[in-house]
């Protein structure tokens, strides 16, 4: 059988997710597949054209994998990647030549339910998801021309994946919104309490008063972008305040969010 090429489509601070799906298709598939991952060193050599590379990879694969999150669909490469290979798709169906798959794995906060047109159109998995990857590697199986039972564990893959997106994604960011509301002093006190919780508990309600107002603008822009239906605020008043320059704008907020989420997140909010 001859090699194949899988062009895997992911933005750079997304690297470490790229390398973990190009394994799993390498085991599953060894020997007949490559998977072109401009980050890893091997697709793109050192003095290479970038762009000639990319360019390679796009017309040649048999199927094409996005890594999508609510950082890397707004990213112009990943759009321009995707516009090629529906145009050849879409050429070949009209040649009646094989489709070529195009699969959004949605992960860190997006979901295939709310892609932007035109992924929207297409049939996007949940990264964290076994069974959902498991039909994605059935979809690269026909593409590449395999045959028979998958042998991937995709239990532990979706474990993986899981793994990526609170270590380096919602948990960093959640961290990062916590840090940036709460003193050094509270933090520990807040992961305790959220471990005495019940552990089905979906929702939690954090009363934050008197925030500098440049401060809630960073959460608020987080909570459109990166934890976009994970965290929700609302604005419960305002005033001004006194501080080491002056008169700053103030607001007091409920924060509210998944207390799981602060306790898988407890490493990154303590930094330890």
């Amino acid at each position: 059988m001859s090699q194949k090429m899988i062009f895997l489509s992911h933005i750079h601070e997304e690297k470490a997710l790229a390398l973990i799906i190009q394994q799993a298709i390498v085991e599953e598939f060894s020997g007949f597949v490559d998977v072109f991952v401009s980050s890893d060193g091997t697709s793109i050599p050192a003095g290479a054209n970038f762009l000639k590379k990319i360019e390679n990879g796009l017309t040649n694969c048999v199927a094409a994998i996005y890594l999508i999150s609510n950082t890397s669909v707004k990213r112009n490469w990943i759009n321009f990647e995707l516009g090629a290979i529906w145009i050849r798709n879409l050429i070949n169906i009209n040649e009646e030549k094989n489709e070529i798959p195009l699969l959004p794995i949605c992960h860190s906060g997006a979901s295939p339910s709310t892609l932007p047109s035109p992924l929207n159109n297409l049939n996007a998995i949940s990264g964290n998801q076994a069974s959902q990857l498991e039909f994605a590697f059935k979809s690269l199986q026909s593409a590449v021309g395999g045959r028979g039972k998958l042998k991937t564990d995709f239990n532990k893959l979706a474990e993986k994946l899981i793994d990526f997106e609170y270590t380096h994604n919602l948990g960093a960011n959640i961290a990062t919104a916590i840090k940036l509301l709460l003193p050094a002093k509270e933090l520990k006190g807040l992961i305790e309490s959220c471990e005495r919780l019940d552990p089905t508990r979906q929702e939690l309600c954090l009363k934050l008063e008197n925030i500098e107002n440049s401060i809630i603008k960073k959460v608020r822009a987080m909570a459109n972008n990166e934890l976009h239906s994970i965290i929700r605020i609302e604005s419960i008043s305002s005033g001004f305040g006194f501080g080491p320059n002056g008169s700053v704008s103030m607001e007091s907020i409920n924060m509210y969010l998944s207390p799981k989420l602060i306790v898988d997140a407890k490493k990154l909010i303590l930094d330890i």
